[in-house]
Formats: structure tokens, sequence, C-alpha cells
């Protein structure tokens, strides 16, 4: 076992470092198939140690990744930390204010982007002193109920531990009873936290990553009929996406396994998934179902925490997400004790792949115990069950939306006395946010749409704004979001007819 290698099993080894340690181990295998290019580990390896050399003198900066969604994105990720920088990454196209932000939470004093260097101003970007701060592999934001975006410190070794385990497995073999049999498709966004370790997961397991930069279910029914992977990992409403698009009527036998995270995955849909893959194919025949893995993470735990394997048949009791190696889960009730075995109460984490904290903030984390706001019931032996999400923060199209940040874009905007989003449930998206708005004079529905479609990524803009006499409110005269959500939906119905 090479040094690198050793140094992976280990958890020693650093981020930026890891495509060193596959080209070692898989040599010319191909690793990456882009819609432009296709990477063996050793040519991974080569522009990874191109970027690292170019940027040798960012060492200790923290720097903005701003970059379209293509295997580049990563591979400049990878050459940044190689160089020493910890990295925030960022969507090329989103707004320039969303940018500010992530600069003011990260504290980044430089940047890269694809026409070139990007330089925060110094206005944004913190005292421009380096970090010394050795844990911290990457940044990245998420925000909470203030809607004030925060940046999560993701350590080397939480981002790598857990694929420690796929080293030894037979997979991404081109000779043997598997060869050329392993590919995995995926079409996440690099820049969140579940695009990256899908990428950085299939890269250590040594099967190819056949990514696309964009989601379109069409082209995805096209890509899997063609290329015949083994295995596909969306997010649920991409799965939603396909069924719609004809996925019934397409040939995807070669598909073994199906994953989805980042949301709940309709249990009856997976089941539909599992139907059109196929345990294995002998002699052009399909024999038994392909396995459904859900997922459970978030940015703090860096990325999936757990897993659940969905049966190939309907069961009346619930299945339960297993723990990956190294972390440890429980309920605490209001007053934050432990309760016992089964008792439901808010779920939280401890152990490798727990952020560090939030960049320049205090809390976070309460004795090493990450908070989820997700309820549940955590059980002997590493597994727990899911009662409610967190009520403060939506879920659309597998991304995270807090109302409170974008109610703090939108509020400014002319006309607006006050203003709630919430989300409607929606077959394909999970929920879509709506703005509940109690208007002043002269207020401009079609104007406030415009500006949300301007300032807002667009999983976070409002699909509809309808006007509302107030806003229901709690005793201590706080927005009920319960019960604007319950508004929300009465109006949304009553002006559909």
């Amino acid at each position: 076992m090479d040094h690198r290698t050793l140094r992976l099993w280990t958890g020693r080894l650093r981020l930026g470092e890891l495509t060193a340690a596959l080209a070692d181990r898989y040599g010319e295998r191909v690793a990456i198939e882009g819609e432009h290019r296709t990477w063996t580990y050793s040519d991974l390896e080569d522009d990874v140690a191109r970027v690292a050399a170019a940027h040798a003198d960012w060492r200790g900066r923290t720097a903005v990744l701003r970059w379209s969604n293509e295997p580049e994105l990563l591979i400049s990720l990878l050459g940044l930390s190689r160089a020493g920088a910890v990295v925030a990454p960022v969507k090329a196209r989103v707004p320039d204010a969303e940018v500010d932000a992530v600069v003011a939470a990260t504290g980044a004093t430089a940047g890269l982007a694809e026409d070139g260097l990007y330089l925060p101003s110094s206005d944004r970007s913190g005292d421009g002193v380096l970090h010394d701060d050795p844990e911290t592999a990457i940044l990245l934001c998420t925000s909470g109920t203030s809607g004030v975006p925060k940046a999560a410190a993701l350590t080397h070794r939480g981002l790598l531990s857990g694929f420690v385990p796929l080293l030894p497995l037979p997979f991404g073999r081109d000779s043997g009873p598997r060869g050329g049999r392993d590919a995995v498709v995926s079409a996440l966004p690099l820049c969140h936290v579940m695009g990256l370790v899908v990428a950085i997961g299939t890269l250590t397991a040594g099967v190819p990553w056949v990514h696309r930069a964009t989601f379109e279910a069409g082209a995805m029914l096209d890509l899997l009929e063609s290329r015949r992977p083994n295995t596909f990992i969306g997010v649920p409403t991409m799965f939603a996406d396909l069924e719609a698009a004809g996925a019934a009527e397409r040939d995807l036998r070669c598909i073994q396994l199906w994953v989805s995270g980042a949301d709940a995955m309709p249990t009856d849909r997976a089941r539909r998934f599992q139907q059109l893959g196929a345990m294995v194919v002998l002699g052009g025949r399909p024999l038994g179902r392909a396995l459904f893995v859900d997922t459970y993470g978030m940015v703090e735990l860096s990325g999936a925490a757990a897993m659940r394997v969905l049966p190939p048949i309907s069961m009346s009791l619930p299945v339960p997400y297993r723990l990956r190696p190294g972390l440890h889960v429980r309920a605490v009730g209001p007053d934050g004790r432990r309760l016992p075995p089964g008792a439901v109460g808010e779920l939280q984490f401890r152990g490798a792949g727990v952020m560090l904290g939030y960049r320049g903030r205090e809390g976070g984390l309460d004795g090493g115990w990450l908070a989820t706001g997700d309820h549940g019931r955590a059980l002997p032996g590493g597994l727990f069950l899911l009662a409610g999400r967190h009520r403060d923060r939506m879920k659309v199209g597998g991304f995270s939306v807090f109302p409170a940040e974008v109610e703090a874009v939108l509020d400014g905007f002319p006309g607006v006395r006050e203003v709630a989003v919430v989300g409607l449930p929606d077959a394909r998206l999970g929920e879509r946010p709506v703005a509940l708005v109690v208007p002043g004079e002269g207020f401009d529905p079609a104007g406030f749409l415009e500006r949300a479609r301007v300032e807002l990524a667009g999983y976070r803009r409002p699909h509809a704004v309808y006007t509302v006499p107030a806003l229901p409110r709690g005793r201590n005269d706080k927005l009920d979001r319960d019960a604007a959500s319950a508004l929300g939906v009465a109006v949304s119905q009553a002006e559909a007819g």
C-alpha cells in the first residue's frame, strides 16, 4: 500500500491530495466522462497539479470559486485545496448579490472564475488576513432562520472518511466478472454538498463518473439507454421528471442501483424505479429488481450521513436509516436531554463528517453535537427513523430554502408592508415557494416577481405572489409559519377556483 492510500485509510489525507492517491491506485482507468472530454485518473491528477502550481501563493487564503457546473469546477477546487487555500465554491450564474453574501460569510480574500481571476472587493472580504485553519477543506454556505448566510467549515477527514470502505471493493474494473460494468451517472450541482460528495465518492471507488452539467429528463433517459450505466444518482425532483418523460417506456434494465438524496423520496415512486431496473441481466433477461437507496444528510454533515435501502416489496413497517461509520445520533427533548431509544425528539449528530462550526460565528455545535431541527427516533445500532423535517426550512427540488433569507431580499420592494414565503405541496418539486404579501400603496405584483427573478437563484424564487390582509402571528408577534403555510394553501386554491 502506497503512503497516500495509507493516509486515506487512516483519515490523514488532505482533500487536495486525493487525485494523487487515486492516480497511484487506478492510473489510466477512466475517471470522468464529461460532455466534452474524458479524463483518466492520471489526466485528472495532472490537471489538479497544474492548478495547484499556478496558485501556490494562495496558501492560507480563503478563495471563492465561481464556475459553471463542469468537471473543471471539481478540478479547480481540488487544485486550490492542494495549494493550501480554503475553498468556497459558488455557481457561475448566481446573482452577484449572492456571491457578495458568500464573500462576506467566508471572509474570502481571493477568487477564481472561468473567465480569469475574481477578486472579492476589500469592503466585502474581511480583513485580508491569512487563516491558520489546517482542518478546514471547504466552506459551503447555508442559511438559517435569520436569513443571513452561514459558512459551514467542512474538514478534509469529514469529506473523505466515509468513502474509505469503497477502496477494497471490486468496482470499476476493466476485466473480470464486472469488467466494464460499473458507471455512475449524475447531473448534480458540484458547488452543493451532494454533487461534490457524489463526485468524490465515485472517483474514490474507481468507478467512471459520467457527469452532465444540467439535467433534462429526456436527454438523461437517452443517456441512460445509450451509455448503459449501472447506477443513477439524483434528487426526488429528477425522478419525478424522468417518470413524467416516459421512463416506464425506456429500457433501463442496466440500472442496478438508484440513489436519491437531498429530500424525502416518495416510496411508491422508488418502487416503480426498482421495477424499471434489474439486479442482474443474464442472456438479455432481467432478473430481480434494482436496489433503491435513499440518503439523509445536509451541508453541516458533509453530505449524506445515513442511508436506507428500500426493499423491493411493500412493507408495513418503516425502513430506518443507518449511519455511516464514525457518526453517532441521538434524539433530545425540548429541554436538551437525551431521550430513550424510540422516543421522538430532535435528531442530533456527532462524529466524523460533522462540520467544525460556522466560519466567524459562535455556536453551531453543542459539545460536538449538531442539532438538525429534524425530528425522529434514534434506535440502537446506529439506526434512526425520521418523523418530520425542520418547519423553518423548505425543500425545493432537493435544495434547502430558508424562507427568512428570501424574505430579507423581498422585504424592501416598494409597496410591501409585510412578506412571508411559504412552501406549497408540489408533486414534482416537493414544495414550491410562494410569497404572501400584505400590500401597501403602489404594490406591483409583476414587478415584485421580476425582482425575485433578478436577485434570487431559480430554486429560491417565489412561483407566485398572493396579497393577504394580514400575516398570522403567534403570542410573541412572531410569524406563525405553520399558519402561514395553511393560509398559502387556502389562497392558492381560492385563486385556482
